[in-house]
């Protein structure tokens, strides 16, 4: 069976390096909090490096719910092999209702991500009265948009403008969870082309369903689609990758996904940053064509923009140079705040692993035989390349305020395509781990943004 577990493969699972993980983790944060009280400031949450969480109200249904998740994650995986590919996708969606229905109920866990802080895309989508005009003095009104308003394109306020005139609430979470469940097929097809195996395939497929980012920010969140667009992004060079040639469905992924990225977050910079990096990987190999490949769909972005800005007035440039000067007014943190520049990197970098999954970084980090993920040259190739994007971002001050694990959803998969070679009894305890710890995660905490 596909879940069985026995006390020998235990055993040579790297623990030390899961539980050294956890005590650094429980250090840093202990550290954090301890300067905080005493009157310092860090630029990070209290509970590093988790930057948003809140207490859950413990209510009944929330623990059956929470249950239910941990027991159909357990039977999925164990049975998985018998699953068809299609049951195989409902149970993953299955697993991130449940895991979110964790908070209590549906008003929790659908809707209360829209509305409950106050400080979110559909408290301005509401008070918009013309989609049009207000997308065309979008940069001179930015200010006085809400948080997160203002440091993203317009559209994706829009999107809950859109949805919210011909409908209500309810709805703009199903169409949200329906875009970021898309995530699922484009992610098993990528699978395909970067050549797993049937198996692994559908326990890859369930990794991503409960791994704590996925399962936590999935549902309803702008993130979720962000995943999928890049999704689109990736999927068009694994089919280069697998077909081993440049073909007009792969350049036109790539700049499908570049665009609808870049219409929904300014972090959708990463897919530029990704396209230099593996131009340049190429580049000194002497193979041109990914450089071209990589103009050809700047270009097609730049067009791209340039008539929206024809039709609507909306400057992507102007907006972008707006937003990153509310975001940081008195501009690099590193030379006016350099500590807190450093603890808010090293905030970004540890949410992003804790979200992961201490098992995940166990196996991540270890070197035991088993447990080899750089074993592929495709899969290093996108994963260094995707790696030194985000670094860049991080240096020049990205994510200020934290909420990597969500922001950068899209880096996820890019994590979990190496565990291709691992053995399978080391990838069944490493599912097993992430299950329960995105179960723990849920229960005890909400994790609105």
């Amino acid at each position: 069976m596909g879940g069985k577990l026995q006390w020998a493969n235990l055993k040579n699972f790297p623990w030390l390096i899961f539980f050294v993980a956890i005590v650094i983790w429980m250090a840093m944060a202990g550290a954090n909090f301890y300067y905080q009280n005493q009157g310092g400031y860090t630029g990070t949450g209290i509970l590093f490096p988790i930057s948003v969480i809140y207490p859950n109200s413990f209510l009944w249904s929330g623990f059956v719910f929470a249950f239910l998740f941990l027991t159909l994650g357990i039977l999925a995986f164990r049975y998985s092999e018998k699953l068809n590919i299609y049951l195989l996708f409902l149970m993953a969606i299955l697993l991130v209702v449940l895991g979110n229905l964790s908070q209590g109920n549906f008003d929790i866990a659908f809707l209360q991500p829209f509305y409950l802080k106050g400080r979110q895309y559909y408290t301005d989508a509401l008070a918009i009265t013309d989609g049009q005009v207000w997308l065309r003095d979008f940069s001179k009104n930015l200010e006085q948009f809400q948080m997160h308003t203002r440091t993203h394109p317009p559209f994706v306020t829009l999107l809950h403008y859109w949805i919210l005139s011909i409908s209500n609430i309810e709805t703009l979470a199903m169409v949200f969870f329906a875009l970021g469940s898309l995530a699922f097929p484009l992610f098993y097809k990528i699978l395909v082309n970067l050549g797993f195996g049937e198996t692994r395939r559908k326990w890859m497929l369930l990794l991503l369903a409960v791994i704590p980012s996925v399962n936590i920010y999935l549902l309803v969140s702008i993130d979720a689609l962000v995943l999928t667009s890049t999704l689109i992004f990736l999927l068009g060079f694994t089919r280069i990758f697998h077909q081993n040639k440049i073909d007009a469905a792969s350049f036109l992924l790539i700049s499908s996904g570049l665009i609808l990225t870049n219409l929904l977050t300014f972090s959708g910079l990463f897919l530029f940053a990704f396209l230099g990096c593996i131009s340049f990987y190429f580049l000194i190999r002497g193979r041109w064509s990914f450089v071209w490949l990589s103009l050809m769909s700047a270009a097609v972005f730049v067009l791209a923009f340039t008539v929206i800005y024809a039709i609507t007035g909306y400057s992507q440039l102007d907006t972008f140079l707006s937003a990153s000067h509310s975001e940081n007014p008195d501009g690099f943190r590193l030379f006016h705040q350099p500590f807190i520049y450093l603890m808010t990197r090293l905030e970004d970098i540890g949410e992003v692993f804790l979200f992961l999954s201490f098992g995940f970084l166990a196996v991540f980090f270890s070197r035991k035989p088993g447990t080899e993920v750089f074993e592929n040259r495709t899969i290093n190739i996108l994963f260094f390349s995707a790696i030194t994007a985000i670094s860049a971002m991080l240096l020049t001050g990205a994510y200020g305020t934290g909420e990597t694990a969500r922001a950068c959803l899209f880096l996820v998969p890019y994590f979990l395509i190496l565990l291709k070679d691992i053995s399978s009894e080391q990838f069944k305890i490493l599912f097993y781990l992430c299950l329960l710890q995105t179960f723990g995660m849920q229960m005890i905490g909400n994790f609105y943004w």
